[in-house]
Order: structure tokens, then sequence, then C-alpha cells
């Protein structure tokens, strides 16, 4: 249904400044510029074809967990559950018979007076009227499971980045499933900056950093340290994830305050 794409790694211009404070000299730690971004960015898609029904949400929208983002033309899909489902009771009957015809069979053999080939054919009959009745209840598995899957709904309170499709579009995923929505969690954000190693430190994931946009601050955690080469000197990209808050938006400039080692 889904495929997450972790698109906030970014290029940043990072000044730095340590700030002191009180007669000793006192670091209060050391400031990096960086940027919002969104948290848990992911483009969704059906993995099955059909013909898009409906679309009740536009770009921008925040939606609660659950709610239908997108849906196909559920006919189809309703009408081969159906085909499949109808199946599965007589072929159920079926299979009880024909286990219940070779029972008789093999009682007839025991007692002498049926034949190996019967008992054989009686067997042989058995196990596909099983057969055939384990598949369709399979393939009726399956068209539920493709029925569900014609729904893309909310995994968690998002804001709804892009709509990519529209109602009437034929849907198919059979080479590369197509971006249909793409959503960013509503209540989190993360706050990037590009360190150096002696920036990072003793960083690790978890640990608590305080994030500022202008006057206000929050705290937030370490959500990801990834290393890039530039030029032959290593750099990371630590992302700390933080609680959005009003006013708080992707693409702002932030300020983070790494503790001191």
């Amino acid at each position: 249904m889904k495929r997450i794409e972790s698109r906030w790694a970014r290029c940043f211009t990072v000044p730095l400044a340590v700030f002191s404070f009180g007669l000793g000299g006192v670091a209060w730690g050391e400031e990096v510029e960086g940027q919002l971004d969104f948290a848990d960015r992911v483009a969704l898609s059906t993995p099955v074809a059909g013909v898009v029904e409906s679309l009740p949400v536009r770009a921008g929208e925040r939606v609660d967990e659950g709610a239908l983002l997108l849906a196909l033309d559920s006919t189809p899909f309703d009408q081969r559950h159906r085909m499949a489902s109808a199946q599965i009771e007589g072929l159920s009957l079926a299979a009880e018979e024909a286990s219940l015809d070779a029972d008789r069979v093999q009682e007839l053999y025991d007692r002498t007076v049926g034949s190996d080939s019967e008992r054989a054919l009686a067997v042989i009959e058995r196990e596909n009227a099983e057969g055939e009745r384990d598949r369709v209840r399979a393939q009726a598995a399956l068209r539920a499971w493709e029925r569900e899957q014609s729904r893309l709904e909310a995994p968690f309170d998002a804001r709804v980045l892009s709509v990519d499709a529209a109602v009437g579009e034929v849907v198919s995923p059979q080479l590369t499933p197509p971006t249909l929505i793409e959503i960013a969690r509503a209540d989190q954000l993360l706050a990037i900056a590009r360190v150096s190693a002696d920036q990072l430190g003793d960083l690790e994931l978890g640990d608590e950093i305080t994030v500022s946009r202008g006057e206000e601050r929050r705290t937030g955690r370490v959500d990801a340290i990834r290393a890039h080469g530039d030029d032959g000197a290593v750099r990371y990209d630590l992302a700390v994830r933080v609680e959005s808050g009003e006013g708080w938006r992707a693409g702002q400039s932030i300020t983070l305050t790494l503790p001191d080692d």
C-alpha cells in the first residue's frame, strides 16, 4: 500500500556560534542553523488496479488516522469476491461427501471386500475435492484482500502534501505503482542541520536537543544521524523529531542547540 521515502536530507549552509554566559564564561552549548522538514513523509498507492471513484481530500488538508484518502470503484472487487465465496459451500459439501466415500471404501477394503484400485480412486477423489475447496477458499481470501486494498486510509494523523489522482482515472500498478497521495505526519516535524563529527560529539539516537524558532523553544529527540562525504570530509545530517505546534511549518529556519561535551 505504501512506500516510505526518506527525503529529509538537505544541503545547508551552517553558520556556527559559540555562546558564553556568566563571569566564568561557562559554555551553554553550540548552536547550528538548520531547517524544519516533514516527518514520516509517505507516498501512498494501491497494489491493485481499478478506477478512482472517490477522492475526498485535498492537498494541505489535515486528516485523522484511518480517514479515507482515496477509493477505487468497488464493483469489480465485490463481484469477484462474491463469485469465489459462492463456490465455497458447494465445494465444501463435495469434499465432505468424498471423504465419507473414502472412509466407506476403506472399511470395505479392511474387510477384504474392496480392491486396491477402488481404495486408491476414493483417496484421489477425496484429495481432489478437498484441494479444490481449499483453492477456492484461498481465492475468496485473496479477493477480500484486494477489496480492502482498493481503499487508501491515513496510517496516522497526517497532513496531505499532494493529490496526484483524479476521479475516473485508471490506476494500473503492474509495472511501477504510481504515487496517488502523499502525506506526512501532522503533529511532528524534523529539525535538520548538517554538522561535523566534532559538533556531533557523543550524540546518539533518542538524545534530547533544544530546537529554537525565533523566541520559541521546544525540546526534541534525535531521530536520525546520516553521514555524508563532502569533498572527502565526512559531515552528518542531524534530524531531531519535534512536536509541530502552531506556526511551525516545514521549510522554516530553526536553530539546534547542541549539548556540551
